[in-house]
């Protein structure tokens, strides 16, 4: 965030939008902060095995905290389940598998794809974000661009 610009001036000039109410602005900037995060992960990745560690961010005053989580901890595997323990804005960030379908003209065709979800709740506002994770053997893996479902 560039210094001297509000979480709210900030979350304005990242989603474009004017009037947003402030709960809905802080909670786009928190989840463009953990999209920022999780791209540099990915960017600075240099081995094929590499996997996102699970993680939380939080607002704290005008700060996000960032948090890893254990990989097989609840909130690491689904973390709207832990929301109920969120005193503040929260976005996770982390894997899934997510399993497709594709028709063809004799069957139905079903393979797992490896997904990075940004998943993003205060309150009742809810958002959430996904991107393909595109592996190929003996490079180090790639993020796609981030879709809202």
């Amino acid at each position: 965030m560039p210094i001297g610009l509000t979480v709210v001036e900030w979350s304005l000039l990242v989603t474009g939008r004017s009037g947003t109410p402030q709960r809905i602005a802080t909670i786009q900037y928190l989840v463009e902060v953990a999209k920022d995060w999780t791209l540099a992960r990915f960017a600075a990745a240099e081995h094929s095995e590499f996997v996102l560690v699970p993680h939380r961010f939080e607002l704290w005053g005008v700060r996000v905290r960032r948090h890893a989580l254990p990989p097989d901890c609840r909130e690491a595997a689904s973390p709207f389940d832990a929301i109920a323990r969120a005193p503040r804005p929260t976005v996770w960030s982390h894997t899934t598998l997510v399993t497709l379908l594709a028709d063809s003209n004799t069957e139905t065709l079903e393979f797992e794809q490896e997904m990075v979800e940004i998943l993003a709740m205060d309150g009742e506002t809810v958002l959430a974000e996904a991107a393909a994770v595109i592996r190929i053997p003996g490079l180090a893996p790639c993020l796609g661009p981030f879709h809202c479902p």
